[in-house]
């Protein structure tokens, strides 16, 4: 706004200006212009122009040999379009970029802070200013500033050093340091990053500063020392790498020692934890302009759950036990697929290691799907092959093998739809460690018939789209050898990581609808239905299996969806999934519930997940979040939220009540803990992190 006031002005001064002078670095306009000598005088609607300013004053004075101005009254300064300044008086060496000012109000644009002071001096890129203040707040009753009696501002490296610190909330003084020196960009640069500040009435105060070291622009580390008062300290070290412009690579590790006090008093089975981390993401690596591929690495390895209740970070607690390792390679073409990978497991709560199944490793090779005898046929091809291993119990090599081989042909003036797919699986599978099971072959050969069609029906105010279908399969096992999982048998059991998915006999109806508005276009409604039969042997006859119902609305406020599955054997839903989502103005939910019951050991879970909020007052939110499980009547996780993101500063306020996984002595049961976050956010200088743990008691 200022700076479009500014351009305007100049204009309009350019147009009615009586007199002008130009030299080699400047050029004035005045109504008023007196040479005398070496030195001009101007007075009235000045404007002066350089490469690097635009200036408006009353009045000038302008030694021509040493390129030195001056500037009186109402001076009006634009430097490369970026800061524009505010003052009364302004001495500037044009040729050296020195000036002084008194007083000065500086906007800059390109960070979004401005800055007064009574006096100051400037060299370059380098502000030296007295009895200061700054924000990147309105400048007329700004909600936040920083006062100080001295400070120093280099604009290229963008940070800002002041001595004699008070941070204002409105003109209330909340805070003192006698020095303080923060960035102005978000530019990554060596240096104190953050701190975190916390309480808890078990660990007591939480304090820990992050060490940033940034030498080069394609590695950083970052080190940060912890000390919980009642608990211990810690110490991490994160580095970061990229080796190339498609790549990163980063290592965390950790220690963390506890007080023998708190290690006693909490029955914890280690006084140490350490533990270490490595994730690496690269792409391009053997590709050309016609494939892909990419490298996924991610290892982690720590001595107990405690290690993750215990890293420095203020929104992060253990909830999962399990830690899972990974190394994935892929190379894609037009024409084929192949990767490679390892999955490793650790239940940290387990002390027995060797009963974790791990696939070292697991290759997967896919032909995409292509013509074949003159485009008549379709087929593609499917082989993977994984090695499932562990110290103790059964391991086993398998190896899948998926053909499909497909017609498809338009009938009745393609109002219908045929197609016929001839599958052929074939499954491997060699036990290992000194198993006694047999080693297993299955191989099945699937005929698949469809018919569909596909009808679109126009309304006065919607259209209606209809797809009936029904799919006919009929499997022929053609090889069946050696141990293969079945439910019904208990001593198979311990096979039940190697089950094969073997395909019965079985016809499906399906139908799919949707309605759209006729004027906008938009979906309405989608229905989708399908039922299938299974064939018996015992009774010779098809047997209604599964109904699958979807449903989805769509309004103008969100979406209604739900989908179930009714199996007939068990005469109960196996699976039901609801969630409704709504968002009007400021308001919005988000509601999600899941039933499952196993078909098999007819277990059932029951799980609720909602988080419910509104806005007001524009810049204000309260939320409330929340995970139960319905079949233990206990609640997972509560969150409460109360977040203002105001122009220039933000705060989130936060109370979290979850359940933490945790080692000891006594047992492996997860505690309650309530932690409170509290988040300042000064836009364009810092953010400030504290956290206090409200209480902390095992769950039961």
């Amino acid at each position: 706004m200022h700076k479009t006031l500014l351009i305007l002005f100049c204009l309009i001064t350019v147009i009615f200006a009586k007199n002008s002078i130009k030299d080699e670095n400047i050029q004035i306009l005045a109504k008023n212009l007196e040479i005398k000598g070496d030195v001009v005088y101007a007075t009235g609607e000045v404007v002066v122009y350089s490469p690097n300013y635009y200036i408006t004053a009353n009045r000038l004075i302008y030694d021509k040999v040493k390129s030195k101005l001056e500037l009186f009254e109402e001076v009006n300064i634009v430097q490369n379009n970026e800061i524009v300044s505010y003052s009364q008086y302004i001495f500037i060496d044009v040729k050296n970029d020195i000036n002084n000012f008194k007083p000065m109000l500086v906007l800059d644009n390109t960070n979004k802070i401005w800055f007064n002071a009574e006096n100051g001096y400037k060299n370059n890129d380098y502000f030296d200013l007295k009895n200061s203040t700054l924000s990147s707040c309105d400048c007329e009753n700004p909600a936040w500033s920083i006062g100080f009696s001295s400070g120093d501002m280099n604009t290229t490296k963008q940070w800002i050093n002041t001595y004699n610190t008070t941070l204002y909330i409105q003109d209330v003084p909340v805070f003192y340091t006698p020095y303080f020196g923060f960035p102005t960009d978000t530019t990554r640069r060596t240096g104190l990053l953050s701190p975190v500040l916390g309480y808890s009435g078990s660990e007591g105060f939480l304090y820990g500063q992050p060490i940033f070291y940034a030498p080069e622009l394609n590695y950083d580390l970052e080190y940060t020392p912890q000390i919980r008062t009642k608990r211990g300290s810690g110490h991490t070290l994160k580095y970061r790498f990229a080796d190339s412009k498609y790549s990163m690579l980063n290592i965390e590790a950790g220690i963390f020692k506890e007080k023998e006090a708190y290690y006693k008093e909490t029955n914890l089975t280690n006084s140490k934890h350490y533990g270490w981390d490595l994730e690496y993401d690269r792409t391009k690596l053997f590709s050309n302009a016609e494939s892909s591929d990419g490298l996924r690495v991610k290892y982690t390895d720590i001595n107990d759950v405690d290690y993750l209740n215990t890293q420095f970070s203020s929104k992060s607690v253990a909830t999962n036990r399990f830690i899972e390792s990974k190394l994935k390679y892929f190379y894609n073409t037009n024409s084929y697929y192949g990767d490679v990978s390892i999955d490793l497991y650790d239940d940290l709560l387990n002390e027995n290691k060797d009963t974790s199944l791990e696939t070292i490793p697991k290759v997967n090779l896919h032909k995409y799907s292509s013509g074949i005898f003159n485009n008549l046929l379709t087929t593609s091809l499917n082989v993977s092959s994984s090695k499932k291993t562990r110290k103790t119990g059964v391991g086993a090599n398998t190896t899948d093998i998926y053909i499909p081989i497909g017609y498809h042909q338009y009938l009745a003036n393609e109002f219908l739809n045929f197609s016929f797919t001839e599958e052929i699986n074939y499954s491997n599978i060699v036990y290992t460690n000194d198993s006694n099971y047999e080693d297993a072959n299955y191989g099945e050969n699937n005929h698949i018939f469809s018919l569909y069609t596909n009808l679109v029906k126009p309304y006065d105010s919607f259209i209606h789209t209809l797809n009936l279908s029904t799919t006919y399969t009929d499997s022929n096992k053609f090889k069946k050898s050696g141990d293969i999982y079945d439910t019904s048998d208990a001593s198979t059991s311990s096979l039940s990581s190697f089950a094969i998915n073997q395909t019965k006999k079985n016809i499906s109806f399906g139908i799919n609808q949707s309605f759209y508005s006729r004027e906008t276009l938009k979906e309405i409604v989608n229905h989708k239905m399908n039922q299938s039969y299974l064939y018996s042997d015992e009774t010779n006859s098809y047997e209604k299996y599964e109904l699958q119902n979807d449903l989805v609305f769509y309004h103008d406020y969100g979406t209604f969806s739900n989908r179930l599955v009714y199996n007939y054997s068990i005469k109960d839903l196996t699976s039901s999934v609801t969630t409704l989502n709504l968002k009007n103005d400021n308001y919005f939910a988000n509601i999600y519930y899941s039933y499952s019951k196993n078909q098999d050991t007819l277990i059932e879970a029951k799980t609720l997940k909602y988080d419910l909020g509104f806005g007001f007052a524009k810049y204000y939110k309260l939320s409330y979040a929340e995970e139960y499980d319905l079949m233990t009547n206990e609640s997972k996780s509560k969150e409460y939220i109360f977040d203002i993101d105001e122009k220039c500063w933000g705060i989130n306020f936060r109370i979290i009540d979850s359940l933490v996984a945790s080692n000891t002595t006594t047992t492996n049961n997860a505690y309650r803990q309530k932690i409170l976050y509290l988040e300042l956010n000064l836009k364009q200088l810092f953010i400030f992190d504290q956290q206090y743990e409200l209480n902390k008691k095992e769950s039961q």
